[in-house]
């Protein structure tokens, strides 16, 4: 009976993300795009949906740059859409019952969607690193295989 599990388990199978310095860089442009996105809406939206644009970068920077910036810009777009596009606009108060539903239904989706994303990126991940150790394997099989073959011929060639 298989399983779907694989038997090795891979320690770096977390580093599927980029480490470079571009990944910050990536997830200040998002905030700023979804930003310009709600500000633009805004009339036309009003004090619905004050976290949705923000929550969809996040989404994106997780996936394309990791768990860290998407971290940072799903606090940052928490506080930000909480004091620009809740009312009263430009301030913080108390949460009322609103507020703190707000509040705890982006954070619930987007600890679920990172908590999913990543393990999905990791399974991804893992699964390219054991196709490239198979592949090296099946490689050194036929290197060993190749060896043995000419060593053959030659103690044949010899009559050893």
């Amino acid at each position: 009976m298989s399983t779907l599990v694989p038997k090795i388990k891979l320690r770096n199978a977390r580093a599927w993300a980029p480490r470079t310095p571009w990944r910050w860089i990536a997830a200040l442009a998002a905030f700023l795009v979804a930003l310009l996105i709600r500000l633009a809406l805004h009339d036309y939206l009003g004090p619905r949906y004050p976290l949705l644009f923000f929550g969809l970068a996040t989404i994106v920077i997780h996936f394309f740059f990791g768990l860290g910036p998407a971290v940072l810009l799903a606090l940052v777009s928490l506080l930000t859409g909480l004091y620009v596009f809740v009312p009263p606009y430009l301030s913080f108060e108390m949460p009322n019952g609103d507020d703190l539903f707000t509040i705890s239904y982006y954070l619930g989706s987007m600890i679920l969607l990172m908590v999913l994303s990543q393990y999905l990126r990791r399974a991804q991940y893992q699964s390219v690193l054991l196709a490239e150790v198979a592949e090296s394997r099946y490689l050194m099989l036929l290197d060993s295989d190749a060896d043995r073959a000419a060593l053959e011929d030659e103690i044949r060639r010899r009559g050893i």
